[in-house]
């Protein structure tokens, strides 16, 4: 009985750890910024969308060059702008930051691998015990999960200059509810909470 008492004990261990793991994920998954150390950005700026390069359509993704994914994501970059005290004009002549935006995603295939079973038992210097599972050959499950990857680069460059001055960077494994108005404004919130001269919490 405390043999089974204690792996009972491991495993609520480990099923709350991972609770608490799926708990601390963030909309944007993993999320990096880069901030230029010559290029700086000031609270308050004015920012336009910078024009996009007939190069660059041609070689977007068809699932997020679409009018409707374009609009969202437009729509959730100036949301999250707006609530950190950025300014959009239409004139990029006007502003004093140009903004763009990128996404790429990537099919992907996860093995995972369970096994389940077999004989199990404790030796000591006084003989072999059986331990507390299940007796017999180990069953084995190998399963191919197929999901994508998307990255998200969110770009605040110095008109001036033309230089980089701001990058975050989102990474995560994406499904449907990510392309939704709600789950993309959540991702840019996520992405833009470290902007410097930040208004909002």
């Amino acid at each position: 009985m405390p043999a089974m008492v204690s792996r009972f004990g491991v495993l609520l261990l480990a099923f709350t750890a991972g609770v608490a793991l799926s708990a601390c994920e963030t909309a944007g998954g993993n999320v990096t910024v880069l901030q230029s150390s010559s290029v700086g950005v000031s609270p308050g700026s004015t920012y336009a969308w910078a024009p996009i390069s007939e190069q660059a359509r041609a070689a977007a993704d068809p699932r997020v060059s679409n009018d409707i994914i374009q609009e969202r994501l437009r729509t959730a970059v100036d949301t999250a702008l707006a609530g950190r005290g950025f300014r959009r004009v239409d004139d990029p002549t006007q502003a004093q930051i140009l903004v763009a935006f990128h996404v790429g995603l990537q099919n992907r295939t996860e093995t995972r691998v369970n096994t389940w079973g077999g004989s199990s038992g404790a030796c000591g210097f006084r003989g072999c015990v059986g331990g507390w599972g299940f007796y017999g050959p180990p069953q084995v499950d190998v399963r191919n999960i197929n999901y994508t990857q998307g990255t998200l680069i969110l770009d605040l460059m110095d008109r001036t200059s033309g230089k980089l001055a701001w990058r975050a960077t989102s990474d995560k494994r994406v499904d449907s509810s990510d392309a939704t108005q709600e789950g993309l404004n959540a991702i840019l919130l996520d992405m833009t909470k470290t902007l410097p001269g930040a208004t909002a919490g």
